[in-house]
C-alpha cells in the first residue's frame, strides 16, 4: 500500500493539552516515518473581532512565542527517530489562511488540530474552520484531544451516505491495516425515507470495496436515526470507537438549535478523535 503520510502539521496554540497532543503527533511521526511541523499562527481576526478590549501583538509578545516554540522543539526533538525532522515556524495573521498555505508549500499529509475548547460561534473563536481547510488543502485533519490514545486503534466508524466515499475508505484503510483495527461502516435507516435504498446500496458497495481489495475485518450496519452525525457518535461511543471518519458538511453537523447557534460540530462533542476527510475535487 502507498505510504500515505510523510508530513504531519500541528498547529498549536498554547494550552494546557497541546503538550499533549505535540506528544500524540510525535508518536504518529515516529510510527509513520513522518517528518513533524509545529505552526503557530497569532490570529489578526480574533484582535479585529474584539478590537475595543484587544491589542495588536507586539514585537516582544511575538518573540515570546517564539521561545515557547523552541521550547515544544527542545522537549519533543529528542522523543523522534533517527532521521525525522521536526519544523518549527511562527506566522501573524489568518490562522486558517496560513495553516492552509504553509500545508501546501510544505506537501502536508496530515493536520492534527485540538479539539475546540470554545462554545462561541467559530468565527469569535481561536479555531479555524475545519471544513474548510480540510477541503482547501485537500489533508485530513484529525481533531483530537490531549487525552486522546491514537497508539493503539482498534475500531474505526466510517459513516456512508448516498454516494461511495473513496478518500474516507482509503485513509480509514491505510490506518486500519497499520493498527490492526476493524473498520465499521454505517448508513442511516429510516421508515419511509426513499434515501434509505440507495444508502445502503453504496454501504454495500463501500464493503464490497473493503472486502475485495483488503483483508481488514469489516462490519457493515444499517443505524435508525434522522441525523448521520448524531447517530455516527451514539454508535462510535457504544462500541468504544478509537476513531471517526468523516467527510466535510452533514456527516458533521449535530441536530438542535444550541448545535446550528454555536456552530457545534460532531468534533466539538465527541471525546474519540473524528478525522475529516474531504472527498476528491
Amino acid at each position: 500500500m502507498k505510504k500515505l503520510f510523510n508530513n504531519i502539521l500541528v498547529p498549536v496554540e498554547f494550552s494546557k493539552q497541546t503538550n499533549q497532543v505535540v506528544s500524540q503527533a510525535v508518536m504518529i511521526a515516529n510510527h509513520f516515518r513522518c517528518d513533524l511541523h509545529l505552526l503557530f499562527v497569532e490570529n489578526n481576526g480574533m484582535a479585529d473581532a474584539e478590537k475595543d478590549i484587544m491589542q495588536a501583538l507586539t514585537e516582544g509578545e511575538l518573540a515570546d512565542y517564539e521561545v515557547e516554540l523552541m521550547e515544544l522543539k527542545a522537549t519533543f526533538l529528542p522523543m523522534m527517530e533517527d532521521g525525522l525532522q521536526l519544523i518549527t515556524s511562527l506566522r501573524k495573521g489568518s490562522r486558517e489562511q496560513f495553516v492552509a498555505s504553509y500545508a501546501l508549500q510544505n506537501a502536508i499529509d496530515l493536520i492534527i488540530v485540538e479539539k475546540p475548547r470554545s462554545i462561541l460561534p467559530m468565527r469569535f473563536s481561536r479555531s479555524f474552520n475545519i471544513n474548510r481547510i480540510s477541503k482547501k488543502t485537500g489533508c485530513p485533519v484529525l481533531t483530537v484531544k490531549g487525552t486522546a490514545r491514537l497508539e493503539a486503534i482498534r475500531n474505526i466508524v466510517l459513516p456512508v451516505d448516498a454516494h461511495l466515499p473513496l478518500r474516507k475508505v482509503m485513509f480509514a484503510s491505510y490506518l486500519a491495516k497499520h493498527f490492526n483495527a476493524r473498520i465499521h461502516l454505517i448508513a442511516l435507516s429510516e421508515p419511509g425515507e426513499e434515501d434509505n435504498v440507495e444508502n445502503k446500496v453504496y454501504l454495500y458497495k463501500t464493503y464490497q470495496l473493503l472486502r475485495e481489495n483488503t483483508n481488514l475485518t469489516v462490519e457493515c450496519h444499517t443505524v435508525h436515526g434522522g441525523n448521520i452525525a448524531d447517530t455516527t457518535l451514539e454508535y462510535a461511543r457504544q462500541i468504544n470507537a478509537d476513531l471517526i471518519v468523516v467527510n466535510p458538511g452533514k456527516e458533521m453537523l449535530l441536530s438542535g438549535f444550541i448545535n446550528r447557534l454555536f456552530a457545534r460540530l460532531l468534533f466539538n462533542e465527541s471525546r474519540i478523535p473524528v478525522m475529516t476527510v474531504a472527498p476528491a475535487r
